[in-house]
């Protein structure tokens, strides 16, 4: 009982904190999401360290924060899209500053590093765009979009775990996360897509309701996606959280990894739909 109020008020605070951040405005919002995508590469370096692999922990954090804030001067600060294209020689750093280090494999070491680069930090940066969509003719800021994307998220994992906990019994991918069923991911979808359309419907925000239920059907399916592929990531590293940052939780990364997995996809398709198609 103990270990479940710790757990319930840990969530508690960690949603008070990110909803609080994200209507204190697009500033707020994009210093906490810099923290967590500090936080969540520290704590998969660290995990990687500790397994006795080499990375550039220093140098892998800086290169994602500065990526993470040149996505700021594009998506908070409305500077040209070009300025992305700065990512490029940003990235390429990490392979010129391992010049200076003694190792007998250096690109083991930049392969291990880079891909915390790719996995953490352009993922979290590009939730920047999620919460201020220009690309769909909305040229403010929208506490609601992302607010409404995380309740998505949040909705589809705890109706998940409710599900497979009152009735689960076909494991979905046991090989990497045994606990999860098929009942339980699909309590979990069926209560994201009728929360979806109940946001289309009543709150207002940049999207249509087709998009909020599209969304819907995405979040479930890839953020169970991402939630399995931390679990492999773990499961390799021998370790039950990458942190212990909230109690009852674990790490940031364990909270994120759906949202990290998540956010490409979602974005890739609101960028077809309103600037392809």
């Amino acid at each position: 009982m103990k270990k479940l109020i710790t757990r319930a008020l840990s969530g508690l605070v960690f949603i008070t904190i990110v909803i609080g951040a994200i209507f204190l405005g697009q500033y707020v919002y994009s210093l906490l999401f810099l923290f967590v995508t500090i936080i969540c590469m520290y704590e998969y370096y660290r995990a990687l360290s500790n397994k006795g692999m080499k990375v550039n922990t220093i140098g892998g954090i800086t290169i994602g924060s500065a990526i993470y804030c040149i996505t700021v001067l594009v998506s908070v600060f409305d500077y040209s899209p070009i300025t992305l294209l700065l990512i490029l020689p940003t990235i390429l750093l990490l392979w010129i500053l391992q010049l200076w280090k003694n190792d007998d494999k250096p690109f083991e070491t930049i392969s291990y590093t880079a891909c915390g680069i790719v996995y953490i930090a352009i993922p979290l940066a590009a939730t920047l765009f999620l919460a201020k969509p220009t690309f769909a003719g909305f040229s403010n800021y929208s506490p609601l979009v992302m607010l409404g994307i995380l309740i998505l998220q949040w909705v589809s994992d705890t109706f998940a775990y409710l599900t497979g906990v009152c009735i689960g019994r076909h494991p979905l991918f046991k090989r990497h996360s045994p606990k999860k069923s098929w009942e339980g991911f699909i309590g979990g979808f069926v209560f994201c897509i009728f929360t979806g359309y109940l946001i289309g419907t009543y709150i207002e925000t940049p999207f249509k309701t087709i998009d909020w239920i599209i969304m819907a059907t995405m979040i479930p399916v890839i953020g169970t996606m991402g939630d399995l592929v931390e679990s492999m990531f773990k499961r390799s590293m021998d370790i039950k959280d990458t942190g212990n940052i909230m109690p009852g939780h674990g790490g940031l990364l364990d909270r994120f990894d759906s949202l990290i997995m998540a956010t490409p996809f979602l974005l890739g398709y609101l960028l077809l739909k309103y600037l392809v198609l």
